[in-house]
């Protein structure tokens, strides 16, 4: 196979991988449109519960991401990391159906969170090692529109079926058959063609550059804002909407996020990943903003397809610069890094956004995740020189 020019087909192996985000998440939809509900309905304090399940299992997938990339790294091959991942979540994540005490759904999520972590340092390794520069935008925006496209599937899966009559748990129990062919379809993947050679056992690895800490700074940062999603739901729940429109709300938003994030994919090569970044944070500040004023689930709904668009922006722009920031010998850790920040960040994010929520009300804390949002994107213009090796201040 091989190795695509900046306008050619996307190589196969990174198509291939696309399907296997498409299955994996329509497979973990069926579960998370319904789960905020779900927990409200079993255990009290449930925006405490679900941003600790959150926080806590972003904080474990992000440990497992920067070891993972350590690891992927050294390894000569990055194809066991990738399976072993996946499969992990796939035999974890129906486990939800049989949650009876509070402490049964953060270690399911984690263990499901646990799999993500081991897979995607290595997973996005093998993409940019697959695609050149000046193509990267593109294939990271067809991997997030697959992942994105997944998700609505799956949350309109689990709406048809709970329409259907389904019991939630069955729905769960059920979820188990797109995670199960995700991991069939990896037998297609194949390790990179042009790749650095790994540093051989017991000889130092060359350090990752510290310059890219001037990326990772206004991403921790972004991070502390950027708490789950869930907590739209919460929101539409709060404002009187009924369950079952809890996963057609989840569809719209996944919808939103797959429509863009391809075409934003192709911007981002031609004008330069970090002004998708950038306007895809302003974005999220946004929606935020206008999710602390409305308060009526019409103009909740609207705020949150709004919101898609920073998801659909960011989410492979920001893989994208970071591989065109990192050397080839060091890109496995440095995706391990800018996962573990994001993840201790999302930790924060989640348990401190539950308590502002519970404490002192919803508007008070999308505004003061607003905030935090809108310091972060003008922080990455400001230091985005220095993470390309150039004096403050420069183009």
């Amino acid at each position: 196979m091989a190795r695509a020019s900046n306008r050619a087909a996307l190589p196969g192996t990174v198509v291939v991988l696309g399907l296997v985000s498409l299955l994996t998440d329509i497979s973990s939809d069926m579960i998370f449109p319904l789960l905020p509900a779900f927990l409200a309905s079993r255990f009290p304090g449930a925006p405490v519960l679900l941003g600790s399940m959150e926080g806590l299992a972003e904080l474990v997938a992000a440990l497992f991401k920067w070891w993972s990339g350590r690891l992927a790294d050294r390894a000569r091959r990055l194809r066991p990391l990738v399976i072993g991942g996946y499969a992990i979540s796939a035999a974890a994540r129906p486990l939800m159906a049989f949650v009876t005490q509070w402490w049964q759904p953060l270690l399911i999520r984690s263990t499901d969170r646990i799999g993500k972590g081991i897979r995607s340092s290595p997973r996005d390794a093998m993409i940019s090692a697959w695609v050149p520069e000046g193509g990267r935008g593109r294939a990271f925006g067809f991997h997030r529109a697959m992942d994105n496209g997944g998700a609505a599937l799956g949350a309109l899966a689990a709406a048809g079926l709970v329409g259907l009559g389904l019991r939630v748990e069955t729905v769960f129990l059920a979820s188990a058959i797109p995670g199960a062919i995700a991991v069939l379809a990896l037998v297609f993947v194949k390790e990179p063609e042009h790749r650095a050679i790994p540093e051989p056992p017991g000889k130092p690895l060359q350090p990752v550059p510290r310059r890219l800490f001037a990326y990772f700074a206004p991403v921790a940062l972004f991070g502390l804002a950027n708490s789950t999603d869930a907590f739209l739901l919460l929101k539409l729940t709060a404002e009187g909407a009924p369950a079952g429109l809890l996963p057609l709300a989840w569809l719209m938003l996944q919808a939103v996020k797959a429509l863009v994030s391809f075409p934003a994919g192709w911007v981002a090569d031609a004008i330069g990943s970090a002004r998708v970044v950038v306007t895809g944070w302003a974005l999220y500040a946004m929606s935020y903003l206008g999710l602390a004023l409305v308060h009526s689930i019409s103009a909740t709904l609207a705020v949150i397809a709004f919101y898609g668009l920073y998801h659909g922006l960011s989410e492979g722009a920001e893989r994208a610069l970071l591989a065109s920031l990192a050397p080839p010998e060091t890109r496995g850790r440095a995706f391990g890094i800018y996962y573990a920040l994001s993840g201790i960040a999302a930790l924060v994010a989640g348990v401190g956004f539950g308590a502002v929520w519970k404490w002192l009300g919803q508007s008070t804390a999308f505004l003061s995740a607003a905030a935090i949002a809108g310091a972060s994107a003008a922080l990455l213009v400001a230091l985005l020189p220095v993470a390309r090796g150039r004096a403050p201040g420069r183009p």
